[in-house]
């Protein structure tokens, strides 16, 4: 039995890796032992084969999730049995919504001990419900001379689902009975691989005749392709407006940064002309609920929606055309096309955003608060250097007030917009490169703190900016805070945390940075781990954002009015 459970997880590990299957994230666990004493014997003797060890399996299903996000490639996480598995359920969630491949390897207990009593076992057949795009069970154990062919078909066919449009994670089940200890004597098996052939659909953009020289705008959305560089081409070879969202990774460039903002304060008159005729929108659900409103507004125009789905993922409503090609490939067929745009309409979208940027310049010059800190980051961070932010207010700021440079990279959670697994993921994104940055509150990093463990075991270079307004920033923005009686106890949520000692703790070096002198000189602090702390004020900050909206509002009413 131990040769054939042997043989038949060296099938298992190696249609994976086939596949591209090359970073393994594992939270080691009883049940698991043959899958990972057999990984770690192939890592041993391939050098490109990488395993992370993370004990907390949340921890270890975000950390995952970064991986997949920087790397794009399928990235597998391996659990025990039991409620270990549970607890990916997060991360699924979030990899779903991102179309993230993650490959989730759940090892279980055997049929027999199954709804009996047995410890350890719960039902693991479709453990997450809809969010995997495939769910297979692997017998692992089974003699039938036809199970090995199955184990490694079913395997490769998995991984290659996981990574068709639209990306998603799987579900492996690898039920296991004892004795669990493979036979290392085992001669590798023989492996068939697959290869996957796909045939690339001819795209026919003769419609856009009609839209030679007329308005036309490019929407990026946040994305976990490489296609960003792509839309700035085609924006400037078409002369068609790019508005830029934060996660899209096309800032710093030609890009529009300050739509958000422009849609948010002008009115709709003030918005008339520049109202397109006719809109490409690529990558996920926009950061700016001000832009999406907008859309509706326009939805009597032409839209057409790529979100990389095989459905109109479009909760505006108010797209009336979509492309389901590759994103790439949808580029290319546009590039193609004689068609180009108005530069009058080009030009005019580029003083609108440089207007919005001039007046933040001047609002900026003298301020410091949880606003300017992406502005400052910006400031002191090179071209390459990587982002990722936490969701509620991180994101929101920085979609409003950073300014990129080519090159820089933004990662945020924004398929379920969770504040779960924000420090984990961090650190997924941030493994290989020399300069990341995250920029979290109290809440988000109280909630994931066991993930810094993963920055001290891999030494990851990691500077955490923690902006500490003692609870939830977010809801002194909505409608919530007007119950005051209750609003502390069920929103607010202060936790009194003790920033200081949470980076003692992980060994990071700790900076107050509550002035923007120490502030910036934190940053310029050459550690490799550092926690700058900025102590803040909930009901500060949301007067602060009310003041500048009011500034900014004036000044790009009467800069509209002067440039019709």
């Amino acid at each position: 039995m131990s040769d054939v459970m042997t043989k038949n997880i060296k099938l298992f590990l190696l249609g994976l890796i086939q596949q591209g299957v090359q970073n393994f994230v594992i939270s080691p666990g009883s049940r698991s032992t043959p899958v990972v004493l057999l990984l770690a014997e192939i890592a041993q003797n391939r050098s490109d084969i990488n395993l992370y060890i993370d004990v907390d399996e949340r921890s270890a299903s975000f950390f995952g999730v970064g991986l997949a996000k920087d790397l794009h490639q399928p990235i597998a996480l391996i659990c025990t049995s039991g409620t270990a598995a549970t607890e990916y359920s997060s991360a699924v969630a979030e990899a779903k919504l991102s179309n993230l491949p993650l490959i989730v390897i759940t090892t279980d207990r055997p049929m027999e001990l199954t709804n009996i009593g047995a410890p350890q076992a719960i039902d693991q057949v479709n453990l997450y419900g809809a969010n995997p795009k495939y769910f297979t069970q692997l017998q692992v154990q089974d003699e039938a001379s036809s199970v090995p062919e199955f184990i490694s078909y079913e395997t490769q066919r998995a991984v290659i689902l996981a990574n068709k449009t639209p990306m998603a994670p799987v579900q492996i089940n690898i039920p296991l009975r004892k004795p669990l200890m493979p036979d290392f004597a085992t001669a590798d098996p023989d492996f068939q691989a697959i290869e996957e052939l796909l045939s690339k659909e001819m795209i026919d953009f003769s419609w856009l005749d009609k839209f030679k020289n007329k308005k036309v705008l490019i929407i990026a959305g946040p994305t976990n392709t490489t296609i960003g560089q792509q839309l700035i081409n085609l924006s400037t070879d078409k002369k068609w407006p790019l508005v830029s969202d934060v996660l899209s990774n096309t800032r710093g460039s030609i890009g529009l940064d300050n739509f958000d903002l422009a849609t948010k304060l002008l009115d709709e008159d003030s918005l008339t002309d520049y109202r397109p005729e006719l809109i490409f929108k690529f990558g996920g659900t926009l950061v700016s609920a001000n832009i999406s409103n907008w859309l509706k507004n326009v939805s009597s125009q032409t839209t057409i929606v790529n979100c990389g789905a095989n459905d109109l993922a479009d909760h505006t409503l108010s797209s009336n055309k979509v492309l389901l090609q590759e994103p790439t490939d949808i580029v290319s067929g546009l590039f193609k096309s004689k068609v180009t745009g108005s530069t009058i309409y080009f030009e005019k979208m580029q003083r609108l955003d440089q207007a919005v940027e001039q007046i933040k310049d001047n609002y900026f010059a003298n301020d410091f608060s949880e606003m300017a800190l992406p502005r400052i980051i910006g400031v002191q961070s090179s071209p390459s250097a990587n982002f990722f932010l936490s969701n509620s207010m991180p994101v929101r700021d920085f979609e409003n007030f950073f300014v990129a440079k080519s090159g820089q990279t933004i990662y945020c959670n924004r398929g379920a917009n969770g504040i779960d697994g924000v420090v984990s993921s961090a650190l997924g994104t941030a493994k290989g490169h020399q300069e990341n940055y995250l920029l979290i509150g109290d809440l988000a990093l109280f909630h994931d703190m066991n993930g810094l463990m993963m920055a001290k075991r891999y030494r990851i270079p990691m500077t955490i900016v923690v902006v500490n307004n003692n609870g939830g920033g977010i809801f002194s923005f909505l409608p919530q805070a007007a119950a005051k009686d209750y609003f502390e106890m069920l929103f607010g949520t202060p936790q009194d945390l003790d920033i200081e000692k949470v980076a003692s703790l992980y060994d990071f070096e700790y900076f107050d940075g509550s002035n923007k002198v120490d502030f910036e000189t934190a940053l310029k602090n050459d550690s490799g781990q550092k926690i700058i702390e900025v102590k803040s004020d909930r009901q500060r900050n949301l007067d602060d954002h009310k003041r500048f909206e009011k500034t900014l509002q004036k000044e790009l009413t009467d800069f509209v009015r002067n440039n019709r």
